[in-house]
């Protein structure tokens, strides 16, 4: 009965959808009126305000990282990507289920220490990437205490993130693909 019902409300919505579509206006090649106004003040506007918005549009967010006068190390003929190194059981818990309380602080902090130990080591391979849980876990725990919190949130640990961010481009240039 329930089906019958569900199918033939299907129906008549798909034949009230074809009744619009065919009861529609003619079509026509003008854009809506708000795209006009927009298309309109484009075409006002100078070079310079061009290229300006060309410039904004253009504007790399990431963080301003200076990597000329980093040079490559030894061991980046090793280097393994990230992504191909084995996670700890830890974090391979972590990352199947994101969303559960101090799970992205704990990913922000495994992703800092573990750019950071790179830089510090030189050690482009999976060995200088992926940190034991038991480091992340003392770090979240002090961090944790620090705070006077039970559970980390990602406004706690914002400043980790923006620093791997940064530290990445370092990695980048002396090993390759991080």
């Amino acid at each position: 009965m329930t089906r019958t019902a569900l199918l033939s409300g299907l129906v008549i919505l798909g034949l009230s959808t074809m009744g619009l579509a065919q009861t529609s206006r003619e079509p026509s090649d003008l854009p809506e009126p708000e795209l006009q106004e927009l298309l309109d003040r484009q075409v006002e506007m100078s070079e310079a305000e061009k290229q300006a918005e060309e410039d904004f549009l253009n504007l790399d967010l990431s963080p301003d990282v200076e990597v000329s006068s980093v040079e490559r190390v030894p061991s980046a003929a090793q280097n393994q990507p990230n992504r191909t190194c084995e996670k700890t059981p830890e974090m391979r818990s972590n990352v199947r289920s994101p969303g559960g309380p101090g799970k992205r602080a704990y990913r922000d902090i495994a992703v800092y220490l573990s750019t950071t130990n790179v830089i510090a080591t030189q050690d482009c391979t999976c060995a200088g990437k992926i940190i034991p849980h038991e480091t992340v876990a003392k770090f979240e725990e002090r961090l944790r205490k620090e705070l006077d919190v039970d559970v980390l949130t990602p406004d706690h640990t914002r400043g980790l993130y923006e620093a791997y961010e940064r530290q990445i481009k370092i990695v980048d240039a002396m090993c390759g693909e991080y």
